[in-house]
Parts: C-alpha cells; structure tokens; sequence
C-alpha cells in the first residue's frame, strides 16, 4: 500500500502541471533522492495509520519505524545509485526491508526507546531535509 500511494505522490509533479505544491512532495527530477522522496513521505504517513490501528507500545513503535525510515531511505539513495534502471523495483524492496526489520526490531525486546531524544532530533533532521532539498538542493551525490 505504501508502494502505490508512493507512485500516485511521485508523479504528482507532472500530474498537476508542475504546482508549487508538488516540488515539496513530488520527484522532481530523477536523482536519487528525489526517487525515494515521496515513498518516505508515504511511509511516514502510514505510520499514523498503524498506530490509529495496532496501537502499539508508542515510543518503541515510533523509534523502530523512524530507525527504518533512515534505513530505508539509504538503502534506497544506495540501490538507486548502483541498479539506476530498476528504480521502482529498488524502491519496493527497499520499502518490504524496512517494514520487514522495523516490524522485527518492534516484537523485539531491545530497548531503543532509551534513545528516543537522538531519534526523534534525527527524524526532524530527516523531514526537513525531506522537504526543503527539493527546493534548494545542495550539490552532492544523492541529490544530483
């Protein structure tokens, strides 16, 4: 579901005739990170729909997902960057191994709700990069 809703977002650019809006939350261009953009924004939303609905153990669920959505946007700056044709196939697998380990790091019993501060400093990191690279990207590897 996240792969689907993630292809809707990242043509969206396109689809609506190149807004100002969709920079934000659209592939604009065909670099990396612009690749895994909008399935990151996809995944972070999911989240929100997981806890509405398995209502888990908050801080343990929420520091899993957000160690996995680093893990996930990485692995797929990296598989983009060596297997650049197969972009949609990167990103799905890249997509079923992040949810696949947060899923197992989630029933595990390792503790790394000790370390929520650095997680979440992390994640706000994460989601301003997230959304303002698009508009001012710097000029190194995955943004070009």
């Amino acid at each position: 579901m996240v792969f689907v809703c993630g292809y809707v977002v990242h043509i969206a650019y396109e689809a609506s005739g190149r807004a100002a809006w969709s920079i934000l939350v659209s592939s604009v261009n065909g670099s990396p990170w612009e690749m895994t953009k909008p399935f990151a924004l996809v995944y972070i939303m999911f989240v929100f729909i997981e806890l509405s609905c398995l209502r888990p153990s908050l801080l343990h669920f929420v520091c899993s997902k957000i160690i996995m959505l680093h893990g996930f946007a990485f692995l797929s700056v990296i598989l983009l960057a060596v297997f650049g044709k197969t972009t949609f196939l990167v990103i799905f697998v890249s997509l079923c191994v992040s949810e696949f380990l947060s899923y197992g790091i989630n029933k595990s019993k390792c503790r790394i709700e000790l370390f929520w501060i650095p997680i979440f400093i992390s994640f706000v990191l994460f989601f301003a990069v997230l959304l303002f690279a698009s508009v001012y990207p710097p000029n190194i590897f995955p943004f070009i």
